[in-house]
């Protein structure tokens, strides 16, 4: 009796453990909803389990199960590339789907830097994309040039009177507004402290923007890290992989009121995340109703 049952053993138990496999995989796979890759491995599992059952039970001639084995390799062979086929397809998709969000989110980003220096400067926010991309192209920004330092001292009863015209306490250091003043002061009474200010310079230029943030090495540098294409100034109003067809859509209100009195101008720009459809994959920044400037990506 324990000779046979050993003898049973060996014969069945690989046939046993192939078709159990192959049947919890394919419980698995229903109840899971897994595509016909892993369907059809299952499938083959119980085959093979089967198949071997057979030869096992001197029902199945070596000749048929070579035959029938060489025919179930073949299909895992198939099964195997085509498995390996859809993913890769789905991470080239993947990884498309993240290089459009990067670059879509540089394009907010660009696009938000230009139109607050453009509400820096002129108090207002630019309300179409042919006004954008002018002042991104030939538009300028203030900038300060700065050399030497802020004396380490308070200001004398002279520079004070200089300043305020008054007798208010001199109890603090001199702060950088008194600094850039003074130094322009070329009737200062008292030869020491006038030296103080020599070298001290500060001058407000203009500034092309376009060249003072799109045009510098660590800008160019920063784009090519994140694998992005030349910076093209008329081509940032445009939806990544849209062909240069679909521009972000841009929304300007002046006097939004905030309170019972209080009133501003608010700005936001939005569109679909490239390949997507639904309304959850719309990127943005800015408000139509406040002025906060954060982006959707920032809140991910």
């Amino acid at each position: 009796m324990t000779n046979n049952l050993s003898v049973l053993l060996k014969k069945y138990s690989v046939p046993a453990l192939f078709l159990i496999i192959g049947i919890l995989l394919l419980i698995v796979g229903v109840r899971t909803n897994q595509d016909w890759t892993f369907m059809m491995s299952a499938v083959l599992m119980f085959i093979a389990g089967a198949l071997s059952a057979l030869y096992s039970s001197g029902k199945l001639k070596a000749t048929m199960l070579l035959l029938l084995g060489g025919m179930a390799g073949i299909a895992a062979i198939v099964a195997l590339y085509l498995s390996t086929t859809t993913v890769k397809d789905t991470i080239d998709t993947q990884t498309l789907n993240d290089f459009a969000f990067t670059w879509s989110t540089q394009n907010l980003i660009d696009i938000r830097y230009v139109q607050k220096e453009h509400f820096k400067k002129n108090g207002t926010y630019l309300k179409t994309w042919d006004e954008f991309t002018e002042f991104l192209k030939n538009g300028t920004i203030p900038f300060v040039e700065s050399e030497g330092t802020v004396p380490g001292r308070r200001i004398s009863s002279e520079e004070r009177d200089f300043l305020y015209g008054d007798n208010r306490a001199v109890d603090n250091k001199m702060t950088e507004e008194e600094a850039v003043l003074l130094s322009r002061w070329t009737e200062n009474p008292d030869p020491k402290n006038a030296a103080d200010f020599n070298g001290f310079r500060r001058d407000t230029v203009q500034m092309d923007m376009f060249k003072s943030k799109f045009g510098t090495k660590a800008y160019l540098a920063s784009r090519e890290r994140l694998g992005l294409k030349k910076f093209y100034a008329d081509s940032l109003r445009y939806i990544p992989y849209s062909s240069g067809k679909t521009e972000w859509t841009l929304e300007v209100q002046d006097s939004v009121e905030i309170g019972a009195e209080f009133k501003i101008t608010t700005l936001k720009v939005s569109g679909m995340r490239p390949f997507k459809k639904d309304e959850g994959d719309m990127m943005s920044f800015g408000s139509k109703n406040s002025a906060d400037l954060t982006g959707t990506w920032e809140n991910e």
